[in-house]
Parts: C-alpha cells; sequence; structure tokens
C-alpha cells in the first residue's frame, strides 16, 4: 500500500519540503549532449563537489579523485584526447571535461578496496545532483581510454581511471549530428522497482516474496 502524500502547502513543514525538493531534483535530473559553451565559474565547480565529499565510503577512504579543465585550462587538450571519438563529437561544445579516479587500496592497511568504484558513484551522485540544484547538467561516460587518462595527466599507479564527465547548461539540440538529435528527444526508459527489489527466491519481487511469508505465518 503506497504512503498517503499529505498536502503540505498551508502547514510548509521543512521536511516534507526537502523531502519534495529531493524527489523534484531527481526527476529533473538528466544526461544531454547538446551543452551551451558557456563557461562555469570556478566557485560552482567547487561548489559542486563540494556536496559530493559528505558522501558514505568503506571505512570513511574516501577513494575518489578528480581531474577537472575547463576549455581555458593549459590541460583541456589532454582529458580531451582521452575521450572517444563518438563522445568526443558532442562533447566539443561542452565548456568543461573531468575524469573520476578511484584509489585501489585503503590507506591505514594495504588492502584492496573492491567498494572504490561504488564509493565514486556515491560521489558523483551527489555532486550530479548539486549541480542539478543549479540547472546545471551532468553527462558522464564510459567511452574513453584510462589508458590515456594515465599517460596524459601522469596519474600514479595507486590510480584507477573510472569515468569521464562534462558540466554544463543545456543547449538547442539541432547543434548536434542529425543521428544524436534524434537520441536527445528519446525517453530513457527506467526499470520498475519489482524488477530489481527482490526477495526469496532470486528473481521473486520482494513485494510478492513478503507478503507470501507473511500469509504462511
Amino acid at each position: 500500500m503506497m504512503r498517503e502524500i499529505k498536502d503540505t502547502t498551508t502547514t510548509r513543514n521543512p521536511l516534507r519540503q526537502n523531502e519534495t525538493y529531493l524527489l523534484e531534483l531527481l526527476e529533473r535530473r538528466w544526461s544531454p549532449r547538446s551543452f551551451s559553451d558557456e563557461e562555469i565559474p570556478q566557485e560552482i565547480i567547487v561548489e559542486i563537489f563540494d556536496a559530493g565529499r559528505s558522501m558514505m565510503s568503506c571505512f570513511n577512504e574516501q577513494p575518489w579523485r578528480v581531474i577537472f579543465a575547463s576549455k581555458a585550462d593549459s590541460h583541456y587538450n589532454k582529458l580531451f584526447d582521452c575521450l572517444g571519438e563518438f563522445n568526443q563529437q558532442w562533447v566539443k561544445t561542452a565548456p568543461c571535461v573531468g575524469v573520476v579516479l578511484g584509489k585501489k587500496h585503503f590507506t591505514k592497511k594495504d588492502k584492496l578496496n573492491r567498494h572504490r568504484f561504488y564509493d565514486a558513484g556515491a560521489f558523483m551522485a551527489a555532486s550530479t545532483l548539486r549541480a542539478t540544484s543549479l540547472d546545471l547538467y551532468v553527462h558522464q561516460m564510459a567511452g574513453f581510454s584510462p589508458e590515456k587518462v594515465t599517460e596524459n595527466l601522469q596519474v600514479p599507479e595507486e590510480f584507477e581511471p573510472i569515468t569521464m564527465f562534462v558540466i554544463g547548461k543545456k543547449a538547442d539540440p539541432e547543434q548536434l549530428p542529425e543521428k544524436l538529435q534524434k537520441q536527445e528527444h528519446k525517453k530513457s526508459d527506467r526499470n520498475e522497482v519489482d524488477e530489481f527489489l527482490f526477495g526469496d527466491p532470486w528473481g521473486v519481487p520482494y513485494t510478492s516474496s513478503s507478503k507470501q511469508a507473511q500469509s504462511e505465518k
């Protein structure tokens, strides 16, 4: 049974307002390819990633690292060159580019941190929502060369490139190649909760298995 949502426009419950705002951000979050070349101020970039640093991580390792460049920075081309050709054709209009890396081992003990990808993902999720709240968009990419990142930016062996990204304001899709324009208008499908939230046995939706267990008591 779904929880009843009460109207709080008159009571102004701050907790409810925050919850509603978060849901709005999640709905607004989108990964476009049509970006404006308008530069993002440095203080805004810092503010975006400051939101990410508050996220949880295994043993509070905070394994994420970010290399960032605006088009005005001398190392911009070093990062842009790491992207695959498909991504380069639309990233070129964005005002910046960056890469997220993960520290392979825990700092306090020489043990492989297999949670580094999960933690870096949480970091980027929070950073992305902060960008969304500022009417900016983030598009993360798997289509890049980790080897080029390591070589071009002289990344220590201990750090592994995970994803590249751009941040910026959305522009008219007509600036994109025709094939990409069509994708820009295509709605992204999302799995229903029952397709990934299981009980026991595997693959049985939690909502079904939970009801079954209760009926057998």
